[in-house]
């Protein structure tokens, strides 16, 4: 994928802990007028791709700094429609100077100046097993515990027990997962196990301490 003054950046995910450090420092070599975040679990539809070309060339299209784009999740074979991830949009078009990349995981682009939406999604494929979802969850857990531990935030015992019952009921049932079949029952229990999780070791920090 090339578009003229378009920077299109990866970042290599397995030993990261501090996400956004590492799109900060990506973003500071940026030259062009224009970067694109693209994960590596990622892919830019053809259409995407002609979208964006668009905007940014089009001299009537740059009243935007910034762009939302819709990520669409395939787990276990189905494409997710429903749940937490089934209207997921990110800021991940923006001017390189636009703002910075801001917390430690599930980090967000953040700036001044009006942010538009774009139509085509992004292809998300973020677990391929759910071996390698067990493996990102509990990594994840670990950075999120330890960020909310920094910043001074305690989980109590109520939070471990029932924040994980809120979060599976918010996807399966509010956000209509149960839609998406037995993939969207198994992704709602495993955002219900990260949120356990992250509550879990934030409590088990700042006890050891």
């Amino acid at each position: 994928m090339q578009i003229p003054n378009l920077t299109i950046l990866t970042l290599n995910t397995p030993n990261i802990k501090d996400f956004s450090a590492a799109r900060n420092k990506l973003l500071s070599d940026v030259t062009t007028d224009w970067a694109l975040f693209v994960d590596s679990d990622e892919v830019v539809s053809p259409d995407l791709e002609k979208e964006i070309k668009t905007q940014i060339t089009n001299p009537m299209s740059t009243y935007y700094s910034a762009y939302r784009i819709r990520r669409l999740d395939n787990f276990l074979g189905t494409r997710l429609k429903h749940g937490e991830t089934g209207n997921a949009h990110f800021v991940r078009l923006a001017k390189r100077d636009w703002g910075s990349w801001q917390g430690t995981v599930h980090e967000k682009w953040v700036g001044k100046g009006l942010v538009g939406t774009l139509k085509n999604p992004l292809l998300h494929t973020p677990h391929p097993t759910l071996s390698s979802f067990v493996d990102k969850i509990n990594k994840y857990s670990s950075l999120a515990a330890k960020e909310r531990f920094d910043s001074g935030i305690r989980s109590s015992f109520v939070q471990i027990i029932f924040y994980p019952i809120v979060k599976f009921t918010h996807n399966y049932l509010l956000k209509c997962g149960f839609l998406d079949g037995v993939p969207g029952l198994i992704h709602a229990i495993m955002m219900s196990w990260h949120s356990f999780q992250t509550h879990t070791k934030n409590y088990l920090l700042w006890h050891q301490k």
